[in-house]
């Protein structure tokens, strides 16, 4: 797209730029001495990018100037820039930072919610995510860009900029849009930890940088019990793998702490309340296919030593 570049020293100029490909998104890293970069009204007029640039000041302190608002960058700051409007952005020395490119319409929100939004980002409880994320699709961009799963990074990263901008416009406004990011980030972590014993509210709230109250409202507003779905879930899970012939002799006790509980006479009275058999006929009477394709706890891919129940 049309811009300027004005260099601190142009006898002597150091820069490295990487971009990686995530679906319609995309990473953007440039580490290089000093330099400016503007984008004029004409400039936009003649090339319209239809982007948006969130990005995370990595090496350094810059500044930026957009809708009339100037502000300071430093280290491991987060900023927006909709390089779809005039802007000016220097980097007064050697530095870098982590841009993610987002396309305008697949965020969705009017003009007037991304310029006020761009000036508080820190009033979002979705900060400090945006900023891990960035910097994680930055640091494993090697293997993630390459991932079949690239894609859908992409896509969850437009979900989350949307969230982060309508909740740092205004909270009450971004109260559906926040459950839509988080809630199905909350299933992928739980599903692919229910083999841990110390799984908890606190764990799961501390994983997504929000407060355990936060995670019980978000799950009551989407009509669930968290605790008892996480039951439910380890409870099919172990329900599957006792009817694996290939782990007939593995004790059923063993086939319990591998699905996270830790009292086998709690998993027998849950598994009988759900599914109105006990642990030990079901085993002896399921039908040897069912289950044969059920997927492992993250992390675990055999089962210790085989213990006495």
């Amino acid at each position: 797209m049309p811009s300027r570049v004005v260099l601190e020293n142009p006898e002597r100029v150091d820069s490295l730029m990487e971009v990686w490909s995530y679906g319609a998104a995309s990473i953007f890293r440039s580490v290089m001495t000093g330099y400016r970069l503007q984008r004029t009204p004409r400039q936009v007029k003649a090339g319209p990018a239809e982007m948006l640039a969130i990005a995370v000041q990595e090496i350094n302190v810059g500044y930026s100037d957009q809708f009339d608002t100037r502000r300071v960058l430093p280290i491991g700051d987060l900023f927006v820039i909709d390089l779809n409007a005039p802007y000016d952005y220097l980097l007064p020395r050697y530095g870098s930072a982590q841009c993610l490119h987002v396309p305008i319409d697949a965020v969705g929100l009017p003009p007037e919610v991304v310029r006020a939004a761009a000036g508080r980002l820190a009033a979002s409880p979705l900060h400090t995510m945006m900023t891990a994320h960035i910097g994680e699709l930055t640091r494993q961009a090697e293997r993630l860009s390459v991932d079949p799963s690239a894609s859908v990074l992409g896509d969850t990263s437009v979900e989350l900029v949307r969230a982060l901008l309508a909740s740092a416009y205004d909270i009450d406004y971004a109260r559906g849009l926040m459950a839509e990011v988080l809630l199905p980030r909350i299933r992928a972590y739980v599903r692919r930890h229910l083999g841990d014993a110390d799984l908890s509210p606190e764990h799961i709230a501390d994983a997504h940088d929000i407060s355990p109250r936060r995670l019980f409202r978000l799950c009551a507003e989407a009509g669930f019990s968290l605790e008892q779905w996480i039951i439910a879930e380890r409870l099919t899970g172990a329900r599957a793998d006792l009817a694996r012939p290939e782990l007939a002799d593995v004790p059923i006790a063993a086939v319990a702490r591998r699905w996270g509980f830790v009292n086998n006479a709690h998993f027998s009275r849950r598994f009988r309340d759900m599914f109105g058999i006990a642990p030990r006929d079901w085993r002896r009477i399921a039908p040897r296919e069912f289950g044969a394709e059920s997927t492992q706890p993250c992390g675990r891919s055999r089962f210790d030593e085989p213990q006495a129940p």
